[in-house]
């Protein structure tokens, strides 16, 4: 065989390994629509049917009124997750689209924080906002940076101790917009820190531990690059950890 066969054999392999690529991908997507949608419908049926017993309650019934809250959290906290894999599955696939608009980071932040209230309750944590004295502009797809912002804030809340103060700060920093998430309380490893927003996911049961993946991180990190932004986790000890997400202001 001589070398333009050599050559044309490979890219005959070339080619078919791109088609059975292609089809695969197919493949996955849609057996990851078929599971989202599966998953959703129970999930609606839940929430539906817990406001439905929330409203009909007697106001005295402080008690029963709680359960519903917390089943109603955590249905929000999962559909949540699946609408992350849903997300996860558009960027792999290249069907993830931005639309942007000009946005302020200390209403967007706001707005995260209010999502996450359930969860916070829930472990009686208290949040403490700081935002930016003047707006801090941004070319954002509000969706998806409230997605990042609620990703990282549940993810923060998931292993803060019950009863402790989370920090959350809007900042300026050089030509970025800064959300930055402290938790006082937490330690991590200096590699876990290098790797928490890739395929990787810190154990509950041991704060200094790998294992599993963690997709609303991986999520947070994938969204910010699509957005010329980045995300990043700090921490030392005795000090605590913080998450933070930078985004590129437009300069208004």
């Amino acid at each position: 065989m001589n070398q333009e066969d050599v050559i044309r054999s490979l890219q005959e392999r070339l080619t078919q390994a791109e088609a059975e690529l292609t089809i695969a991908q197919r493949r996955k997507s849609s057996v990851m629509a078929m599971a989202v949608h599966d998953l959703r419908t129970p999930l609606a049926i839940i929430q539906g049917y817990s406001q439905l017993l929330a409203a009909e309650l007697p106001a005295d019934n402080d008690a029963t009124r709680e359960y519903i809250a917390s089943i109603l959290t955590h249905a929000e906290s999962l559909g949540k997750m699946v609408d992350n894999l849903m997300a996860l599955d558009l960027l792999e696939s290249g069907r993830f689209r931005l639309v942007t608009r000009p946005g302020d980071l200390n209403e967007r932040t706001g707005e995260a924080i209010a999502q996450v209230e359930g969860l916070t309750d829930l472990k009686d944590i208290t949040v403490s906002y700081r935002p930016h004295p003047s707006p801090v502009r941004v070319e954002i797809d509000e969706a998806q940076i409230g997605r990042i912002l609620y990703n990282l804030l549940s993810h923060t809340t998931k292993y803060a101790r019950p009863g402790s103060q989370l920090q959350i700060d809007v900042s300026r920093q050089g030509e970025f917009g800064r959300v930055s998430l402290l938790d006082p309380n937490r330690t991590l490893k200096r590699d876990i820190l290098a790797r928490l927003f890739d395929l990787a996911d810190i154990d509950s049961a041991s704060p200094t531990s790998l294992q599993g993946t963690d997709i609303g991180l991986v999520l947070a990190r994938l969204i910010a690059e699509k957005h010329r932004g980045y995300v990043e986790a700090v921490g030392e000890a005795g000090k605590g950890v913080i998450l933070a997400l930078y985004l590129p202001t437009t300069g208004d």
